[in-house]
């Protein structure tokens, strides 16, 4: 499936260890940069800043099943009680093009259950990175005019033919 524009959120997805989470409704991907003072107080009154230790995070939001079926709270949970450092790949699902992907390894680092007395038992986890992430980007088709200027029709180059 092609996209352009903007990317609808149904078209990505999280994995553990290979398997994509099931029923899973929103997740976040955050990384940070802690920010070290480097302020030179003979320089003005501006301050200034080094990047430091970097780090990341991904939440993922989903609702409960009757039975485990793949990866799913269950399967995380019990995994995480073990001390497993689980594989995350957050990104398109696989026939969307262009595909991106965010992979690393990481802990567990909080769960929760939700009951609502209307609507649907829930579940959050949270993530924490151990060590880099890596990224996986597909090139956008790029367009390149090598006709003179006085040209009256553009010879165009698409790096991504359909």
């Amino acid at each position: 499936m092609n996209v352009s524009g903007q990317i609808d959120g149904l078209l990505l997805s999280v994995s553990v260890a290979g398997v994509q989470l099931q029923c899973e409704t929103n997740a976040d991907f955050s990384y940070e940069i802690d920010m070290l003072p480097a302020t030179n107080p003979d320089e003005g009154r501006w301050r200034k800043y080094i990047p430091g230790v970097q780090g990341w995070t991904l939440g993922v939001n989903g609702y409960m099943l009757l039975q485990s079926v793949g990866a799913d709270f269950k399967t995380v949970i019990d995994g995480s009680t073990n001390g497993e450092r689980f594989m995350l790949r957050f990104g398109s699902l696989n026939d969307v093009i262009p595909s991106w992907e965010v992979t690393g390894y990481a802990y567990l680092r909080n769960a929760g259950l939700g009951a609502p007395s209307v609507g649907k038992a829930n579940w959050t986890l949270q993530f924490i990175g151990d060590g880099a992430f890596t990224t996986n980007w597909d090139e956008f088709g790029l367009i390149i005019d090598t006709n003179p200027i006085e040209a009256e029709w553009p010879t165009i180059y698409d790096a991504n033919p359909a």
